[in-house]
Order: structure tokens, then C-alpha cells, then sequence
């Protein structure tokens, strides 16, 4: 058994550079279409047995298809949400680290990584609840999809590569869309695997 962690559609914030975080957003056209693809992908290549989403809107849009294709129903898990970015919600990434360079984890290493943004949660946190939803996946008996968002994902490649959370968030990259596969053992048997395409 495994579970099939998907990273969600791409969203209008995505394709303008906003920092998401928890905020309401859905999918663009485009991440529709991304989502309907990696659903036939899904099903064709794997039994899936149930579907996990993060429960953001982007998420939830992203399981639904992929539910459907597969006779499931979309389970709810907030452990698998993206960061809180508190009060950084909603602002350009462009010149993020150049407003606020205290955020920057190749400049500040650790000690960014530690820190929480005002209203927000530190990338420490987001590191321990992530692998907390991703043991109680592994321990089902059955092959679970898990649509969650890129940092969770890179936090959970990261931690199976022995990597640290900055060298995670900052040397990992996962498409929208995306899927990477981790055995029952806990091991990476695919990474940022492309179905849409």
C-alpha cells in the first residue's frame, strides 16, 4: 500500500505570485483542467481505495474530481494544510525577503525557520503536523491520494531525504499537480511525478 501525495490545480494567486497560505482561494481554469487529467491519470494507474485533501478550497476542488473517478468520498485532514502565513497572507512573493528579510531561510538558515510570522505558524510547526498526518496515512491499509499543497510536500520529501527543513523548502520543487508516491515502509518511490500531461 501507499499514499499518493498531490500537490493541488494551479490557482489564480499561484499564476500572480500571491502568498496563499490558508486563504479561500480555488483553482483558475487552468488548475481545473489539471485536476480533471490527474483524476483519469490516478484511477488508470492505481486501485485507490479513499482521498484525503487538506480542507483549503484549492484542495478540496483538486480530491473532488480525483474522488469521483475513483467511487470515493473526499475525507478532510487541516494537518495537511499549507502554512499559516498570518498577516503575510495575500502579499507578493516577488519582493517578500527583501520586506521582510528576517523570513528568509537561505539568508537566516534555522533560526527563519523558527520564526512565525504575526497570526501565523513557524515552519517548525507546519514540519511537525504534516508528518503527523503523513504517519496516520501510512498506517492505513489501503492506497490513500493525499492532495495537500507545495510546501507540505517538499516538508515530507525533505524529512524522508534526510534533509533539513530549509534545505527542504528551498532545494525540493513540486509542480501543481504533481504526484509523489511513498510506500507503507515510508520510503519516496516517485517524486513530482507529472499525470497531466
Amino acid at each position: 500500500m501507499s499514499t499518493l501525495f498531490v500537490r493541488h490545480g494551479t490557482t489564480e494567486w499561484n499564476e500572480v505570485g500571491r502568498i496563499q497560505g490558508w486563504a479561500p482561494v480555488g483553482l483558475s481554469d487552468r488548475g481545473r483542467g489539471e485536476a480533471a487529467r490527474v483524476a483519469d491519470a490516478l484511477v488508470e494507474r492505481h486501485a485507490v481505495d479513499a482521498v484525503v485533501a487538506s480542507d483549503l478550497a484549492r484542495t478540496i476542488e483538486t480530491a473532488e474530481p480525483i474522488a469521483a473517478a475513483a467511487g470515493a468520498e473526499v475525507e478532510t485532514d487541516p494537518r495537511l494544510r499549507e502554512r499559516d502565513f498570518g498577516v503575510f497572507q495575500g502579499l507578493s512573493s516577488d519582493d517578500f525577503f527583501e520586506r521582510f528579510p528576517a523570513f528568509d531561510l537561505l539568508e537566516n538558515g534555522r533560526a527563519a525557520a523558527e520564526r512565525a510570522p504575526e497570526s501565523g505558524e513557524s515552519w517548525l510547526a507546519v514540519r511537525e503536523r504534516v508528518l503527523d498526518a503523513a504517519a496516520d496515512l501510512r498506517a492505513r491499509e489501503e492506497t490513500v491520494v493525499a492532495v495537500t499543497h507545495v510546501n507540505p510536500i517538499r516538508l515530507l520529501l525533505g524529512e524522508r531525504r534526510g534533509l533539513s527543513v530549509v534545505e527542504s523548502l528551498t532545494g525540493l520543487s513540486v509542480d501543481n499537480c504533481s504526484v509523489t508516491a511513498v510506500d507503507d515502509e515510508g520510503g519516496v518511490v516517485r517524486a513530482s511525478d507529472r499525470y497531466d500531461t
